[in-house]
């Protein structure tokens, strides 16, 4: 008996199947419906016939192609998430860009000209620390910060630090207007994710306060970069240059209240640790 041209089979099966591991359905939540392969029909895509390793379904006088493929001629990533059962479909901003964003080989960067600022973006202010390599980088949690949508852009990571940046280029096709530079009167030192304003003012006092000392017949100034809190409360972490060297070191805050009527806090640190020379071992 000769086969017919038109193959049926389900389509939810292989269209899925076609572009990822998609997992087990329950029965209640997709319906089993009957579709019909067409190896014999062209696609063209930008003017340019390709040819797909998974052919178009017909469903319902319908075409159904294969999200991967088409989104990889189309210059997109694609990328299935199976906790949610979600297509994520993003636009390539460079050939540097992974087709799959789940690629984790970040481009290699070190801290050359960091900056620390607030910025207003869509009627909020926000503290970022800036970047400037070769491009103008954006701290990645600073920019999760101001709810800019970054999946699928590519991710560079400082050397020296081990954060995650993303360079302006890329950030310019998804921010929904340019963030404008602003300064907040007497904080000369920008603080990320601490709120109570007497915490702030401590870790302020403290930075301005060994700005510049001298250890015996040697004299120190330190340049402050960004202060970024940490997990455990009243723990921060403090970013700073030192003699053309980047240093870290944990600042803690501890509540005093002997000698005023209210809430003061004392600040304690750990040794600098110079991270260009840790991260290079």
């Amino acid at each position: 008996m000769k086969m017919p041209k038109w193959m049926k089979l389900t389509i939810a099966g292989t269209l899925m199947g076609a572009c990822f591991t998609a997992g087990v359905y329950a029965d209640d939540i997709i319906e089993r419906v009957d579709a019909y392969l067409r190896p014999d029909f062209n696609i063209v895509v930008n003017g340019q016939t390709v040819k797909l390793e998974n052919p178009p379904l017909i469903y319902n006088n319908a075409s159904y192609l294969p999200v991967k493929e088409i989104g990889t001629y189309l210059g997109a990533v694609v990328n299935w998430k199976e906790s949610n059962k979600t297509i994520y479909v993003n636009s390539r901003i460079n050939q540097g860009q992974p087709e799959s964003g789940n690629d984790t080989n970040y481009t290699d960067i070190v801290l050359v000209s960091p900056s620390a600022q607030y910025v207003e973006y869509l009627g909020g202010v926000y503290p970022v620390l800036l970047n400037y390599t070769d491009q103008l980088y954006y701290r990645l949690k600073d920019i999760d910060r101001m709810g800019i949508d970054t999946q699928g852009l590519r991710k560079a990571k400082d050397r020296y630090t081990g954060d995650l940046y993303v360079n302006e280029t890329e950030l310019k096709t998804r921010w929904k207007e340019t963030p404008q530079p602003t300064y907040l009167a007497d904080e000369p030192v920008v603080i990320t994710g601490e709120t109570d304003a007497s915490k702030r003012k401590a870790i302020q006092k403290y930075v301005d306060d060994f700005r510049y000392y001298q250890i015996g017949k040697d004299y120190f100034a330190d340049a402050p970069i960004i202060v970024d809190a940490l997990l455990e409360e009243n723990t921060y972490s403090y970013l700073l240059s030192q003699n053309g060297h980047f240093y870290r070191t944990t600042l803690r805050l501890t509540k005093s209240t002997e000698f005023t009527n209210s809430t003061t806090y004392i600040v304690g640190s750990s040794s600098k640790e110079d991270i260009q020379v840790t991260s290079a071992q």
